[in-house]
């Protein structure tokens, strides 16, 4: 059975001990996990005396399956969390916690060791690369609601609708995930300064079109983009194209930019289970509604368009 792991780290400006005994208590999760947060609902049942070695809990819903995890070792710096999946299908992990002081507060890496059951050995870099980046969202909400006290993330599934044919003039870029904010910011700027230059209006919020994402670089390309009336002529490295009439599948997210990825996960899991069929590229859209320069980071709203099939 192929061998699979994760790990991803943050600094926390808190204690050891503090994060320790906060990780171990896993009536805490529900708030901060990449997963239960894309479903608040889902029925968790606790055992055993939470901080205790033995505790544990379990969980059964329709977008983040069924499972167990129970606390195994506990130190001053280290936990290790045994790990049982029962759906959609059977296998066990183990989940480390290594906590360690750094300057004012604590660098907490969290690790995953685990084995693929034989028929999925194919999935190995992508089931990596997808963990990995479910752990660094665990680790910001985790960061943000120790720090700050909450975590400005909440989701609306809008569902099924009908997109119309837009045009748009774009630029073309290509990044790692954790480089696209910056790429989208400066592509933004440009292309409103080709604006005013040209006289060009647009006619909707900006968008970033998502082309393709390889799994193993976490490398995507997009078209950062402003919807036009009509098209128009532009040079490059400026496009002018479309996006064709088509179904889409929305989630709305109202809050920090850097939980994006909770309602990309949301999206992409509800169409799951309510069977809408996404295509695989495009991927599909994130359309920014309001501005980051007149609104707070907690009222930031975006959705997420996925194009379905």
């Amino acid at each position: 059975m192929p061998a699979y792991h994760v790990e991803e780290s943050i600094f926390i400006k808190k204690q050891p001990a503090e994060l320790v005994e906060y990780l171990s208590d896993f009536t805490s999760w529900p708030t901060w996990s990449p997963w239960l947060v894309m479903e608040p609902n889902c029925p968790v049942t606790y055992q055993g005396t939470q901080g205790e070695v033995g505790a544990g809990y379990h969980w059964q819903g329709d977008l983040t399956g069924e499972g167990k995890m129970t606390l195994k070792e506990k130190s001053d710096k280290q936990l290790v969390i045994d790990l049982q999946f029962i759906k959609p299908f059977k296998s066990f992990a183990t989940a480390t916690f290594k906590i360690g002081p750094e300057g004012d507060g604590s660098k907490v890496t969290w690790l995953l060791d685990a084995k693929l059951p034989f028929f999925l050995f194919f999935m190995k870099k992508m089931l990596e690369q997808t963990l990995s980046m479910d752990y660094v969202r665990g680790l910001k909400m985790l960061k943000s609601l120790l720090e700050a006290g909450s975590i400005a993330s909440k989701m609306e599934l809008i569902g099924e609708r009908q997109q119309a044919k837009m045009h748009y003039v774009a630029l073309a870029s290509e990044a790692t995930i954790n480089e696209l904010g910056d790429l989208i910011s400066s592509d933004y700027e440009k292309i409103y300064t080709h604006f005013k230059e040209k006289n060009i209006s647009a006619v909707g919020a900006p968008i970033t079109l998502y082309e393709s994402m390889d799994m193993e670089t976490s490398i995507c390309k997009v078209r950062n983009l402003f919807p036009v009336e009509n098209p128009v002529a532009v040079e490059a490295p400026f496009i002018c194209d479309s996006i064709a009439e088509s179904k889409t599948y929305v989630v709305k997210h109202v809050g920090d930019y850097q939980f994006i990825g909770n309602a990309w996960s949301y999206a992409m899991f509800s169409a799951r289970h309510n069977k809408v069929k996404i295509k695989k590229m495009p991927a599909g859209f994130e359309a920014y509604l309001n501005n980051p320069h007149e609104v707070s980071t907690e009222h930031l709203e975006t959705e997420i368009v996925l194009f379905a099939k």
